[in-house]
């Protein structure tokens, strides 16, 4: 594996919860960071969602054809009467 550097700028506090993080496993803070990222991009992995399970009932949406001119024409109506 090749090492490549990374500098990024993170919050004061998630740097301390870090390094204590590496401190309590016996770790260096790059090998703690390496670690926790690729733990959370596997985990991210695991929770995509596919299409079937978004739409778990196989429901498809019928395409409703454009109104007639008579449909129109009798909606304009009702609408002018509730004035």
């Amino acid at each position: 594996m090749v090492s490549a550097v990374l500098n990024v700028k993170i919050d004061e506090a998630v740097k301390e919860k870090l390094r204590h993080y590496a401190e309590a496993n016996n770790e260096n803070l790059s090998t703690a960071t390496e670690k926790l990222l690729l733990l959370a991009l596997e985990s991210d992995e695991e929770t995509s969602v596919s299409e079937e399970e978004i739409d778990s009932q196989h429901i498809e949406e019928d395409n409703a054809s454009p109104l007639t001119s008579k449909e129109i024409k009798a909606l304009r109506k009702i609408l002018k009467k509730k004035k």
